[in-house]
């Protein structure tokens, strides 16, 4: 019997053919030396004793490659008497020893110095370090003394160019190449050689070669390839443009393929040109921009060139979809439509929590408008200022005759947050602690709710709370929004005061708003409970934001000017109060320093002026939300200053290094700097401030402060 089962055991995997099913008795794995045999049956989709077919057992072949690990995974059929034994033989990628990178340039002298950086910054030879580039083999797997795994090496190579993508590297490339156990990564940085221009039967290649301005003899940056596309996108003379790479000798030749913009198919003698469906301007002014046309039979050459200085007005004044669609020769003058870019219908994702009506509603666009690049970019904006969304993606099309515009969001997982904390004191007999809810977009309607309630934590041991609501989702406004609130001072003697705020805001123009708003409060000081004057308040402002993102800003800038005037209309306090507000944002990156960082220097001048202001009403100097870790101050007439450096660490939170700058009308003088972190915890924003102030003695320590909004 056992010469017998020898026998058996050689048979080849042609036997399993013969049986359309079998149980299987025993599962083997042979040739691998250094994967564990563990890993690779976890990968096959059947166990012993289970009916199986010779599919299912090459689909496990296929399983096991897709580990990554194996060069060659092959099935055997083998018998032991009436025990059928599935084998899988492999032969594993070789153990790495050692990973090379080859082609990089010799790092600067001073490699790792404030100088080095700045130096590569200037030169502009910025390139991802080999430390930045092994860190990406480390975080995709790829690490020495470990087998080779083909499909972390291909998922390693997309990351490594990523990074030199990151730092506008267009034409270079990372050839892996295994010599024994030594992996090496060569990396080629490939010169343009040239241009070559496809799609052109019409036009002359000069017009298109006019429009590019990527140099010959040196490595392909995206930045000069986007501004290219982006020019030949402009043209009148091309509908669409692409652009791709074929290697040649000592490099890549960029090849362009067009397609030209057709209104004349064949040379034709024309007198004129019509416009039609030109709606957005006057005709007559339109008409008086169309070129001259050759007393021979025009090309469509020639006609596109009449027919630029259109095009170009329409470009200059925003239509960005303008389109020319050729309509044929009547007699000897040929029509040409204009469609403008009147939107036709808005699709919405359907993958978002927030209604399409109420995007369409925030985004202020609308079927039967015109789709200008300033609409475009305030409602990509306005949508974003939202602070629903991870990101927003607009794509307008033409589809025949109508442009359609679909709206794509990202929708941010988690919007709201709860939190505090209770306890029982024998001392105010009762509970005491504090309770914060706020949700942000409920019921995917736009609208914003906040809950805070504290109890027993403030100097005068009362309960203080505040309710907030706001709508962005309110016909006719951009916002409405109430706030009732029940607060205590923490100064003596304590003051509690009860009031509420409406408020609504209405667009002017894209980004420009018009804010009214009135506020109503009474207070009374403790413990004696003693009226004070009521407060009566109406304020209108104008406020401006055109930044690119709330989380993280970096372009744009966001600005604010109010007048509030209390009492003559009501009883109560009475005194008029100027605040003026205005943040700008510039991008800054960091691509010398590990890779590449998203940085932005941030700015914020701010002006208050008040007359008459009573005391409690005065605005307030110092602190978390002016000058940093600063005493603060009363005062009805002070000026502001913050600048920051902020670098984003992850997804809306940075760490940043900062400098404020404040003074009084009567001299006093506020002024910090320091270090401030900023995050999103649990849906929740926080700043975090280590700040040296000049209000008190010299230290190393520095003062701590929370925020819980951000600055600016």
């Amino acid at each position: 019997m056992k010469k017998l089962g020898i026998i058996l055991l050689v048979a080849s995997w042609a036997g399993l053919a013969l049986a359309q099913e079998f149980t299987v008795g025993r599962i083997e794995v042979v040739g691998n030396d250094h994967v564990p045999t563990n890993d690779i049956l976890a990968a096959v989709p059947f166990a012993v004793d289970e009916q199986v077919t010779r599919d299912e057992v090459l689909a496990a072949v296929q399983d096991i490659q897709r580990l990554g690990y194996f060069m060659q995974v092959t099935p055997e059929l083998a018998f032991e008497g009436d025990l059928v034994i599935v084998r899988f033989r492999v032969v594993e990628y070789p153990q790495i020893e050692r990973i090379v990178f080859e082609g990089l340039p010799p790092a600067p002298k001073g490699q790792g110095t404030l100088w080095s950086w700045l130096n590569e910054a200037i030169r502009g030879g910025n390139r991802p370090s080999e430390a930045k580039l092994r860190e990406v083999l480390t975080a995709h797997g790829v690490n020495e003394g470990e087998v080779l795994n083909q499909t972390k090496l291909e998922a390693a190579l997309g990351a490594l160019v990523e990074e030199y993508q990151k730092m506008d590297w267009a034409t270079v490339q990372i050839v892996p190449d295994l010599r024994g156990g030594e992996l090496v990564f060569r990396v080629e940085e490939l010169v343009i050689v040239g241009h070559r221009f496809r799609g052109l039967s019409t036009i002359p290649e000069e017009e298109a070669r006019k429009l590019v301005s990527v140099p010959v003899g040196e490595v392909g940056r995206i930045s000069e390839i986007q501004a290219s596309l982006g020019r030949l996108g402009r043209s009148v003379f091309f509908e669409s443009g692409a652009v791709a790479a074929e290697a040649g000798e000592g490099g890549l030749w960029l090849i362009w393929d067009l397609v030209e913009r057709v209104l004349l198919p064949v040379p034709t003698p024309l007198t004129g040109i019509d416009l039609r469906g030109v709606t957005a301007f006057p005709v007559e002014k339109v008409g008086s921009r169309i070129g001259p046309l050759p007393a021979e039979p025009a090309t469509n050459y020639d006609v596109l060139q009449a027919l630029g200085p259109v095009y170009d007005y329409y470009r200059r004044e925003g239509f960005f979809m303008v389109e020319f669609v050729g309509e044929g020769v009547e007699g000897t003058r040929l029509a040409v439509t204009v469609k403008e870019g009147r939107i036709s219908r808005i699709e919405v994702d359907e993958g978002t929590r927030t209604a399409g009506w109420v995007i369409e509603r925030v985004m202020g666009l609308q079927p039967g408008q015109f789709l200008t690049e300033g609409r475009f970019a305030a409602g990509r904006q306005a949508l974003m200022a939202l602070g629903y969304f991870q990101d927003v993606v607009l794509e307008p099309r033409w589809a025949a005759d109508e442009l359609v515009l679909k709206v794509t969001v990202t929708d941010i997982e988690k919007l709201g947050s709860i939190g505090g904390n209770l306890a029982f004191s024998p001392q105010d007999h009762g509970i005491v602690g504090n309770l914060t809810y706020n949700q942000k977009n409920v019921l995917g309607k736009a609208i914003d709710l906040s809950l805070s309630l504290d109890r027993g934590l403030t100097g005068g041991g009362s309960t203080t709370w505040g309710l907030s609501f706001d709508s962005h989702s309110f016909p006719v406004f951009d916002l409405v929004s109430l706030d009732l609130y029940r607060k205590e001072s923490d100064e003596d003697p304590i003051t509690v005061t009860v009031g509420g705020r409406a408020a609504v805001a209405y667009p002017l123009a894209p980004y420009l708003d018009l804010s009214l708003g009135l506020t109503s409060e009474q207070a009374w000081t403790l413990p004696d409970r003693e009226a004070l004057e009521p407060r009566t308040s109406a304020e209108v402002g104008l406020s401006y934001d055109d930044r690119d993102s709330p989380f993280f800003p970096r372009t744009g800038s966001r600005g604010r000017m109010s007048l509030e005037k209390a009492g003559t209309f009501a009883p109560g306090v009475e005194y008029l109060a100027l605040n003026a507000e205005l943040a700008g944002f510039s991008p800054l990156d960091l691509s010398g320093l590990r890779g590449e960082a998203r940085a932005v220097l941030a700015w914020r001048a701010m002006v208050r002026w008040g007359w008459d202001l009573p005391e409690r009403y005065q605005f307030s100097l110092g602190g978390v939300d002016s000058v940093r870790g600063a005493k603060s101050v009363r005062t009805d007439r002070h000026g502001l200053l913050n600048g920051e450096f902020r670098v984003e660490i992850a997804a809306g939170s940075w760490i940043s290094l900062f400098t404020d700058l404040g003074a009084t009308w009567d001299g006093t003088v506020k002024a910090s700097c320091g270090l401030e972190l900023a995050a999103n915890v649990a849906g929740m924003f926080v700043r975090i401030s280590l700040a040296w102030p000049n209000d008190r003695d010299p230290t190393w320590v520095p003062a701590f402060e929370f925020g819980m909004s951000p600055m600016f």
